[in-house]
């Protein structure tokens, strides 16, 4: 994959959970509004109900006394509501209720009407009639009571009081329900869209790392056996024979052939680390980090004063490290640095040091290139992101997947800012 088409993967992802955040809250929102307004239909519907009843009781409450067949439709009326209910004369004595836990058999219309002459009743009737007054009081703090008046002389009759419905105050909850749910599957998804996208990072690493240990093998073998071969040809051959190297060049050819082999079963044993759990010793860190900056010290601009890599390490106590792991987190941090250096002379600071208010061991290094952005610092550790022209954006990436996942350390930027350079750091526990 080149390296554009993997910028356009990875700005893909992006585009897709964006849209997915979005999306996901225009529908929260438009479920919300539609909730909302269905329950505030029925909250009016309500209203309106409860206004025409008591002016349909204030009307035939008079004759209701007279009709019988009048009074039995005015009965069966109330029974229909599916809201709590209760008419209340001029002196509050309840006489007509309806869902609200008691039955209207359970007191008689002349138990009441001896309330009203405040004559006795039974302590029970009392009781059940101190209930409905209570519930009188609640109702009359969820809606205003509704007057009742004669429809000639206008003259007050009685007052009505109503609640809501048990359906109401259960769709009351379901805008905010509705969100929450909204919200949790909008959270779930992007849990398993990141879910989705670790994984296909680790199947990216994992094949990177088979592919190139494969690949490697090939020319490891082929390149061992020259060597071999060269060598019993020098050993072999008379002095000044059919051997046209001079011994002292071939040898130093020879070595430098060995170390650069040595250099590639040192990248297979690397990606072969990515690819399986790394096996850790306990071991002094700062030899792998010498070594690492003695071999990019060797690929450094030959002219004089062009960079300058300074080091400085302190003495720390061993911790649990994959040495071919740790020494390519260094040289990627290190390798990064170099091709920043915008400066001349050019400076990277190494340092292996002891922190002291953690105890933890740190690996700091430093350069005095062009720096990064606040945006730049906040993807510089993402996969695939690169701020160089020809970068594939994997340098920083691998380095936090070796120090965290590998080795539970922390790596990041302990500063940075455009012109002033950068300052990165790895921690280790002891």
């Amino acid at each position: 994959m080149e390296r554009s088409s993997w910028s356009r993967f990875v700005q893909g992802r992006h585009l897709l959970k964006t849209a997915l955040f979005v999306g996901g809250s225009v529908l929260a929102a438009t479920m919300f509004l539609l909730t909302h307004q269905s329950v505030s239909r029925l909250q009016h519907e309500v209203s309106t109900t409860s206004q025409l009843l008591a002016e349909f009781s204030a009307q035939a409450s008079i004759p209701a006394a007279r009709d019988p067949q009048l009074q039995r439709i005015f009965s069966e009326l109330i029974q229909n509501i599916d809201f709590p209910i209760i008419i209340t004369d001029t002196l509050g004595t309840p006489r007509a209720w309806h869902g609200i836990g008691t039955a209207p058999s359970l007191v008689s219309t002349e138990a009441l009407d001896s309330l009203s002459l405040h004559l006795a009743v039974s302590p029970a009737t009392v009781e059940r009639v101190r209930g409905i007054r209570d519930r009188v009081a609640e109702l009359d703090r969820i809606h205003k009571a509704i007057p009742m008046r004669e429809p000639r002389t206008k003259q007050l009759i009685g007052m009505l009081h109503h609640g809501e419905p048990a359906l109401m105050n259960r769709l009351r909850w379901m805008p905010f329900l509705t969100v929450a749910g909204v919200g949790l599957l909008l959270l779930l998804g992007m849990y398993g869209l990141a879910g989705i996208r670790q994984a296909e990072k680790r199947s990216i690493w994992v094949g990177m790392a088979k592919e190139t240990a494969h690949q490697l093998g090939t020319p490891l073998s082929s390149l061992m056996g020259w060597i071999e071969l060269l060598r019993g040809h020098a050993e072999s051959a008379p002095p000044g024979g059919a051997v046209q190297i001079p011994r002292e060049e071939l040898a130093e050819t020879l070595a430098d052939m060995e170390r650069d082999i040595d250099r590639l079963n040192k990248v297979a044993q690397r990606f072969s680390h990515i690819g399986s759990p790394p096996q850790l010793q306990l071991q002094d860190v700062t030899p792998l980090v010498r070594e690492a900056v003695q071999y990019v010290r060797r690929r450094l601009p030959q002219r004089d004063g062009v960079v300058e890599l300074r080091e400085r390490y302190e003495e720390v106590p061993p911790i649990n490290l994959n040495r071919e792991l740790i020494e390519w987190a260094v040289e990627n941090l290190l390798t990064n640095a170099l091709t920043a250096l915008d400066k001349h002379p050019g400076v990277i600071e190494v340092a292996v040091e002891r922190r002291a208010r953690t105890e933890e061991v740190e690996i700091v290094i430093g350069d005095n290139g062009r720096g990064m952005s606040r945006e730049e610092q906040g993807r510089a550790f993402e996969t695939g992101y690169s701020t160089k022209r020809r970068g594939w954006g994997l340098g920083l990436a691998l380095a936090r997947r070796v120090v965290e996942e590998y080795h539970a350390g922390r790596i990041g930027i302990r500063h940075s800012a455009p012109g002033q350079g950068t300052i990165m750091v790895i921690r280790f526990p002891t």
